[in-house]
């Protein structure tokens, strides 16, 4: 005997909260699609087979239940819209346990894909309280003996994101973690040991974050960003922990989530009082950039002069988390002012920005160029517009971004209304359709 379909009343429910048709439903899914990588066409037909009960493939019921989360304004798992026999990642643990877990699911081939799969959820953008230890006198994080082979990976992960791009040696990290961190971390070890470890696996782990963020696997990436925060908690370092909250809110700022990445920008800062000055400046130029996004003109400018000043003061060797490049602040700076309407500024910010990128970062200088382009092209120079997206497409060829390849999709649609001028036909047949 044929088991009958049941309609999906908690799915109708749900939609008559959210105000939505199933149009817009289907509209939102495939848009978190694109979060996760994955180019989506759903419409409001397979929405209508979705009330009927039919259920669809993972992980469509984690985008629709995270659609009408945000939609709605509190957390919906897939279970409470209706659809059944989906993954879960079961109750929160402490933050080794989750980790470890975390990092064996991703190294396994088999168990990779719901993973990356995962879409990115605004109810898990929470700052959440800072450590309750005190920061050390002597900051974490230092090179010894003992950790010298995982101040190694971390420089050489974070030079190959600059370098090659997020896509380049990801499951060459996500492997190295399970398999020479993890146990590390699991291992009995004398307090300040295992507080240097927690500081240097968090590093480990916002690398991988950012690999994914790079990929544009944002489900993903928001989880390891979510353990980086979690080990440099737990280590009681604010400094570590306050860096990763930044990140955090940058990767929320450019989901649109403003309200969330100013939570965690507002955090970081409250972390970072009393750290280097390179911290500080790091940690302030992103509030002021969220501040700029939501309209908050003096704040902004009071948070960018801080950054500023701190930059400044900041003397760093030039190591990963050691310092902060007047490039990358210049290219931050260049969002305050475009946001602010200073147009000029943001200009004369990326190309100081552009001058000033080290011949190694690759990614940064291209992604550079990239953004001067638009802005060009904003401010009515074409021509110029045209040279600086030149210069993209030269580094461009190099990478393997997944960021570069969305600031290629953008170059395209800007160009497309002036196809049939000279230059920039030369330009765009350097990229055809479908590169």
């Amino acid at each position: 005997m044929t088991k009958r379909q049941v309609p999906n009343y908690r799915l109708r429910a749900l939609l008559t909260e959210a105000g939505w048709t199933q149009e817009a439903l289907a509209r939102s899914v495939n848009i978190l699609g694109a979060e996760i990588g994955s180019s989506l066409r759903y419409d409001r037909t397979a929405v209508a087979h979705w009330l009927s009960g039919t259920q669809p493939r993972h992980p469509v019921p984690q985008l629709a239940a995270e659609a009408l989360s945000r939609r709605i304004g509190r957390a919906i798992t897939p279970e409470a819209a209706g659809f059944v026999d989906t993954p879960s990642e079961g109750a929160p643990v402490d933050p080794v346990t989750g980790f470890t877990a975390l990092c064996r699911s991703d190294a396994d081939a088999t168990r990779r894909v719901p993973l990356h799969q995962r879409p990115y959820r605004v109810a898990d953008a929470v700052a959440p309280g800072a450590p309750p230890a005190p920061q050390p006198v002597r900051g974490l994080g230092q090179r010894t003996e003992d950790t010298k082979a995982l101040h190694d990976a971390v420089e050489f992960f974070a030079a190959s994101i600059d370098s090659h791009g997020g896509r380049h040696a990801r499951s060459a990290l996500s492997a190295y973690l399970a398999d020479d961190v993890v146990p590390l971390l699991s291992a009995r070890q004398p307090p300040r040991m295992r507080a240097e470890l927690l500081v240097l696996s968090s590093r480990l782990a916002f690398l991988l974050a950012r690999m994914y963020e790079d990929g544009l696997l944002h489900g993903v990436a928001q989880r390891y960003y979510g353990y980086a925060q979690r080990l440099a908690g737990e280590s009681g370092d604010r400094t570590s922990w306050s860096v990763v909250l930044r990140a955090m809110s940058a990767q929320a700022q450019r989901l649109g989530h403003l309200p969330s990445a100013l939570q965690l920008a507002e955090a970081a800062q409250q972390g970072a009082r009393g750290a280097p000055a390179a911290h500080q400046a790091y940690v302030q130029i992103q509030l002021a950039v969220v501040l700029a996004r939501g309209g908050d003109r003096r704040e902004s400018l009071v948070a960018l002069n801080r950054a500023e000043r701190a930059a400044e003061r900041a003397a760093g060797t030039g190591a990963p988390f050691d310092s902060y490049p007047s490039a990358a602040l210049h290219f931050q700076l260049a969002s305050v002012l475009e946001a602010l309407g200073d147009l000029p500024g943001a200009l004369s910010a990326l190309r100081r920005s552009s001058l000033e990128r080290s011949a190694a970062d690759l990614r940064g200088r291209a992604l550079t160029q990239a953004r001067f382009g638009q802005l060009l092209l904003k401010a009515g120079h074409l021509d110029e517009a045209c040279v600086a997206w030149g210069n993209f497409l030269d580094g461009r060829e190099r990478l393997r971004s997944g960021d570069a390849e969305q600031a290629l999709r953008d170059m395209r649609q800007a160009l497309h209304p002036y196809r049939n001028r000279k230059q920039t036909a030369e330009l765009l047949g350097r990229t055809p359709p479908g590169r």
